[in-house]
Formats: C-alpha cells, sequence, structure tokens
C-alpha cells in the first residue's frame, strides 16, 4: 500500500504527523540564534607578539624572523605572511582547506614553546588569534560624565563592566579611552652618569626590593603558621628610598637618581562624541550566542543603568544587530511577499478557493519544517539560510500544482468521485515529481563537497532549499490528497452536475493555449530559422556578458560615514588631535546635520577618524554612498601632511574580510615585495600615483607608512 493511499484512509493520523511537525518547527524558531552568516572557518590563524617600545626593524629581527622560522614546519601551512610594527609583531598562516584548526593551534604552539627562551624576557609570549565573523564585538558604547575620566574609567570596570558581565551571552568586554594610574619612575640622565649607574641598574634595584615571598611554616604550640616576607611597596616615598647600590659606606637611593611621581599613563586612545570626551566600552558576544537577543539584553541595561546613575550616560553608539535586522527583515519580507504573489497567481489561474487553499498550504508546512531542521542541525538564522526559504517558496508549489491539476483531470473529465480522483491522480504522477524534485536538489549537491569558504557560506542555501523541497514533495504525497478527498469543491463535467461559469482569464488563456499549439506547427516546419535565431540570440548574451558589472555582494545603503586621518608612525598623539580637530571643523559643514544621528571621533597611535552616524535609510533623503563620495571630493587637499580616506562602512564589509587575499578590506590590493625597502617605497609611490589617475579610482593609500614598517 502506497503512502499516499495510507495518508487518504487515515487522516487524522496524517493530520496529527503534520501537527507535530509544525510544533517542533514553530519551537526550533523561536530558539533558533540569529547572526549575519553562518558559522565559518576560515583556514588562517594569526600570531602576534607584543613588544612594547620598540621599533618595527628591530621587531622584524627578533621577533618576527624566529617566529616565522619556528612555524614554517608546521604541517598543511600553504601560506605565511608577517606585519611588523611598533610595539608588535603579526605572523599570519594560511592552511590547506580542510585543516582543523585547533590541532594545527597545538602544533603552532608547540613550535613557539621551542623558540619562548630565544626571544626577549621583555616581550609578551606569543599569542594565537582565529578571525570568526560572528565573534565581533556587536555593540559599542560611549560613556560620558562630568567626573574625571580616571574615576570614570575605575567605575566601567569595577561596576559597568559586571552589569555587563552578567548578561547571558556577552563575551569579552574592553574599555577604550580609559586613563588608568601607574607610578612613574623618572630617571635623569647627568645624576645616572654621575653615580654610574644605568637604567637596568635601578630597573633591578626596584624589582627586587618590590617583593613577596613565602617563608614556610611555624609551629607555635598547637598552632601551625604560615609565614612570608611582605616586602612589596605601599607607598611612593617606599620606592623613592629604595637603595639601589652602596658607594663605599654611602647608600645611592633612587631619588637621587629619578623623581617617583604617582600619576597616570600616557594616553594612547582619545575619543569624543558629539564634541565631549568619553570612553568606549566594547562587548562581544560568546560564540552561537543569538546576537540580536545578546544586543537587545544590552540596550536594556544601558537604559536601566542610565536611570539608575546621574553621574555617567552612555549612548550606544554602533549595534551590529541593527544591520542584522534590516537584512534578514528584507529577506523576510521578500519571502512574504512572494509567497503571496505564488498565492495569488495560483488563483488567478485556478479561480476555485479550495484547489488554492490546498495547494497554498504546501508552503508553510514547508518552511516552519525546515526551522525545525534548522534546529536540529544547530544552525542559526541568517542570511543564507532566509535566502534559502526565498528560493525555495516559488518551488514549493510545484509538486502540489502537478498532483492537484491530475485529481482535478480526473475529477472533471473522468467524473470519478473525490477519494478516487485523489488516489489515482496522485499514484499516476507521483513518478514524475519525485524525478523533478531529485533533479532539482541534484543541483545543489557540488555545494556539499566544496571546502572553500564558499561551500561553508553556500551549504547553509542549499540545505534549506533541498530539504524545503523534500518536505514539499511530502505534503504534495500525503496531505494534498488527503485534503482533495475531502474539501475540493470542483464538479464533475461527466455526471451532468452543473459546473462554474468560467471566468473571462479562464477564457483568454485557454484561448491562449490554443494558438500555441496551432503556432507550434509553423515552428517544427522552419526547423532551422528556429534553430539559427537561438544560436544568434545565445552569441549575443556571450557577447554582453562582459559588460555586466561584477561585484561580491549588491550594494547596500550604509549607516555609517567614517572618515580616516592617517599620519606617519610615531606622531604625538596631541599632534594628531590638533589635526583630528582641524579635520573635523571642515567635515561639519559637509554633512547634513538633520540627517545624521551622531558625530564621534577617535584618536590611536597615528591614526584617527570620524564616524558619522546617520539616519536609517528610510528615514533620510541623502544615499550614504553619494554623501561620502562628495565629502571626500571637498576635502581633498585641505589637510596638508596627513592622508584622508572616506568610505561608506556597510555591514557586508565582513564578506571582503572574508574573501580577501590581502590584508585589509579593500577591494583591490597589490603586493610588492623586495629586498630594498627604500626601492620599495619609490615603486610603490609610483604605483600609488599612477593608480590615482584610473578613473572610479579612490582612496588609494601604501601600507607600509613612515617610521613603521
Amino acid at each position: 500500500m502506497s503512502l499516499t493511499d495510507v495518508s487518504i484512509r487515515r487522516p487524522v493520523a496524517t493530520a496529527m504527523f503534520y501537527l507535530v511537525v509544525v510544533t517542533v518547527g514553530v519551537v526550533g524558531f523561536a530558539s533558533l540564534p540569529v547572526d549575519l552568516l553562518p558559522p565559518i572557518e576560515l583556514s588562517r590563524l594569526t600570531v602576534f607578539t607584543r613588544y612594547a617600545n620598540v621599533g618595527p626593524e628591530e621587531i622584524e629581527q627578533i621577533i618576527t624572523d624566529p617566529v616565522e622560522n619556528a612555524v614554517s614546519g608546521v604541517p598543511n601551512i600553504e601560506r605565511v605572511t608577517s606585519r611588523s610594527q611598533e610595539g608588535v609583531s603579526f605572523v599570519s598562516l594560511e592552511f590547506a582547506q580542510g585543516t582543523t584548526l585547533d590541532e594545527a593551534a597545538n602544533d603552532i604552539r608547540s613550535a613557539l614553546d621551542r623558540i619562548r627562551d630565544n626571544l626577549p624576557p621583555e616581550a609578551e609570549p606569543p599569542g594565537i588569534w582565529k578571525f570568526d565573523p560572528n565573534n565581533i564585538s556587536i555593540v559599542e558604547i560611549a560613556v560620558a560624565s562630568t567626573r574625571p575620566l580616571d574615576e570614570v574609567t575605575r567605575i566601567i570596570e569595577r561596576d559597568v563592566a559586571q552589569r555587563f558581565e552578567q548578561i547571558p551571552g556577552v563575551g569579552t568586554l574592553e574599555v577604550r579611552g580609559g586613563i588608568n594610574k601607574e607610578i612613574r619612575v623618572d630617571l635623569e640622565r647627568d645624576r645616572l652618569q654621575a653615580a654610574g649607574l644605568t637604567p637596568n641598574d635601578v630597573q633591578q634595584a626596584i624589582a627586587r626590593e618590590n617583593t613577596k615571598l613565602p617563608g614556610g611554616n611555624v609551629k607555635e604550640g598547637v598552632s601551625d603558621l604560615y609565614v612570608r616576607s611582605l616586602g612589596e611597596f605601599t607607598s611612593v616615598d617606599q620606592i623613592a628610598n629604595t637603595v639601589i647600590r652602596y658607594v663605599g659606606d654611602n647608600p645611592v637611593y633612587v631619588r637621587d637618581v629619578a623623581s617617583v611621581v604617582d600619576g597616570y599613563q600616557d594616553a594612547s586612545f582619545l575619543s569624543e562624541l558629539n564634541g565631549l570626551p568619553v570612553i568606549r566600552l566594547t562587548i562581544q558576544k560568546q560564540s552561537g550566542a543569538n546576537t540580536v537577543t545578546v544586543a537587545d539584553a544590552i540596550r536594556a541595561e544601558v537604559e536601566r543603568l542610565n536611570a539608575e546613575r546621574s553621574d555617567i550616560r552612555m549612548t550606544v553608539i554602533s549595534d551590529q544587530s541593527t544591520f542584522i535586522r534590516q537584512s534578514i527583515s528584507s529577506v523576510q519580507t521578500s519571502a512574504f511577499w512572494g509567497g503571496l504573489l505564488a498565492i495569488f497567481v495560483l488563483f488567478l489561474f485556478l479561480r476555485n478557493g479550495s484547489s488554492t487553499f490546498i495547494i497554498a498550504l504546501a508552503i508553510p508546512i514547508s518552511v516552519v519544517a525546515t526551522f525545525g531542521v534548522l534546529f536540529f542541525g544547530g544552525m542559526t538564522l541568517n542570511q543564507m539560510t532566509f535566502g534559502g526559504l526565498a528560493l525555495g517558496i516559488g518551488m514549493m508549489v510545484d509538486n502540489g500544482i502537478v498532483v492537484l491539476e491530475n485529481i482535478v483531470r480526473h475529477r472533471e473529465e473522468k467524473g470519478m468521485g473525490l477519494v478516487e480522483s485523489a488516489r489515482v491522480g496522485t499514484r499516476e504522477v507521483v513518478g514524475a515529481i519525485i524525478a523533478s524534485t531529485l533533479t532539482t536538489c541534484v543541483i545543489f549537491l557540488p555545494l556539499v563537497f566544496m571546502e572553500t569558504t564558499t561551500g561553508e557560506l553556500f551549504q547553509a542555501l542549499a540545505l534549506v532549499v533541498v530539504f524545503a523541497l523534500g518536505c514539499s514533495l511530502l505534503v504534495a504525497m500525503t496531505i494534498i490528497p488527503v485534503l482533495s478527498s475531502r474539501f475540493l469543491t470542483v464538479k464533475s463535467r461527466v455526471s451532468g452536475e452543473p459546473t462554474k461559469k468560467r471566468s473571462r482569464f479562464q477564457l483568454f488563456f485557454e484561448r491562449l493555449e490554443n494558438r500555441y499549439s496551432a503556432s507550434l506547427t509553423g515552428v517544427v516546419a522552419r526547423r532551422r530559422t528556429v534553430f539559427g535565431i537561438t544560436v544568434l540570440l545565445v552569441g549575443i548574451c556571450v557577447w554582453l556578458w562582459p559588460t555586466i558589472p561584477v561585484e561580491l555582494a549588491p550594494p547596500t545603503d550604509a549607516d555609517e560615514i567614517s572618515v580616516d586621518l592617517d599620519m606617519a608612525e610615531g606622531t604625538n598623539i596631541a599632534v594628531v588631535k590638533t589635526y583630528l580637530n582641524e579635520l573635523e571643523r571642515a567635515v561639519r559643514p559637509l554633512i547634513p546635520q538633520d540627517e545624521i544621528t551622531a558625530v564621534s571621533t577617535e584618536v590611536r597611535g597615528g591614526n584617527a577618524q570620524i564616524e558619522i552616524a546617520l539616519k536609517p535609510s528610510d528615514q533620510r533623503t541623502v544615499n550614504s554612498q553619494e554623501l561620502a563620495d562628495s565629502i571626500r571630493r571637498e576635502l581633498e587637499g585641505k589637510i596638508p601632511g596627513a592622508e584622508i580616506r572616506v568610505q561608506a562602512q556597510s555591514g557586508l564589509w565582513i564578506l571582503r574580510r572574508l574573501f580577501r587575499s590581502g590584508d585589509g578590506t579593500e577591494a583591490v590590493e597589490i603586493e610588492l615585495r623586495g629586498y630594498d625597502l627604500d626601492v620599495s617605497d619609490q615603486i610603490a609611490n609610483e604605483m600609488m600615483t599612477r593608480m590615482q589617475t584610473v578613473p572610479g579610482v579612490a582612496d588609494v593609500r601604501l601600507g607600509r607608512r613612515d617610521s613603521q614598517q
């Protein structure tokens, strides 16, 4: 007995089965995490080593080269690139597709352990970083206050950060722009030379005296006492009175060759929001957590903190969940309207409410069942999974249309009863719809075997389409015959029952079918002409193919514009801030004030940035890309001695990061190799000058900057 016969004979069991499927799908949908992209593991690891206050050339010689030599023997490495800059070394390793990164990371750690003693003791231990597109910071908060920044920093680190860490799904928190206290020992060169001392002598003396050592146990009566030496400094005077060495019988104190100050760390990061100094708090989510849910919880906590505290004011200046909501909402809307249009077209042709309802039922059942598969498969709701649903919605009714049309034909033309027409009509076409569904699913089969980033990205889409089509096939073989055997209102023409008058559209479509049938005779008689026209059209398409623009992803209207200012590395942060203030004064008149929500600035090292937050695209009249181009033209040559770049930030920048072949996110990167840096600089500058003359090219810059690389 076939599946169709069992379904028709046991309609209650069939209904209960689909009720369970729908229930599981609904519960799974409510529990699915939401992200921009499916989980992707890039075959790339980066080894970073920090060595403060050391120049890039020295970093390359004493850090980068040994690390490169140590890790080059790790299995499955295809490419090794490095970047050395002041105070830090980066060595990037690209592995063959399919490499297990956890095992590769263990091999790298073993290789680094072998050279750890060869690295300077002052350098931090090398770390390993793996890029995950779903683990970037999801929310950035600006904290403003009338209190001194050092007090605000302590409030954030001790009180505010703990509130956010308690939110389920919150991972790493980073405070940027804070000011922390430090004890500074400012050496005086002349006094050191007069005393015959070196800075290393002072450092060793302070480290020697600032110790806390265990002293073992002492038994006293029935008690065991733990003994320790309390040698750590508790005041600035103790540091100043530390003896460095004795010259004869006279001690040389730290205060004799240096001044000890209870002060603050030098500022390395400055940030402002709408002209007011702020401290930034960036928050990452835990792996697998729901981005939208975590971001909503963070925003709710921000509102509670603003209501509870009057000494600080917190503002969310960046929220990745906003772009995710917009992207997924766009796909959801497209899928919804696509389903409605499919149902409308069905009704337009069928002109029967019961027939349209029976076929249209395949769409929600297939979609909801797919959510259950995503939940049990450990997947997420993202652009690719929703894109798969939107792609498959039109095909979900194909099998149902074939089955119902055959059922209606047996009912109208052969006068069969509802049950018999449903059984016979489905049995006749079940082989055809299975073959049709399999041929569609086989198209996506190669994606399963792709071991590339593209394959990982589109496997989620392929899985959703295949399972949704499988569900629609099952619906066509079971629920559609069941409903047709009981609720179909089509009348039999053979039995003489009065039939519904045919609509004008149906009559028009019937005449169109007759004319098409008549035209086939002439087409078949002129086979050579038809074949020649077909070849000509194919040739025209191939000829026009190169004229079609090619992009990684369709352009989107961004909600943020960034204006970057780059200066020579090592430039004093106060100088960079001066240039930034001049840049901000030039940018302010160029942006429509009623189209923006906030303007924030930040300074770090020899770089600075102005971030212009725009209103949502549906609440403004200006296009972000056009505004960025306008700002770029107006700023050209306005800030001598600095490089200015203007770009509209889009949430799809992550795709460029995924598919990049270089070290940045620019559209085109050119790598120049050589051993003579002076010659390389000369050639690179000449290349940059020529590229700037190419139409459509903007913001050309060199990756190597003065005093850095």
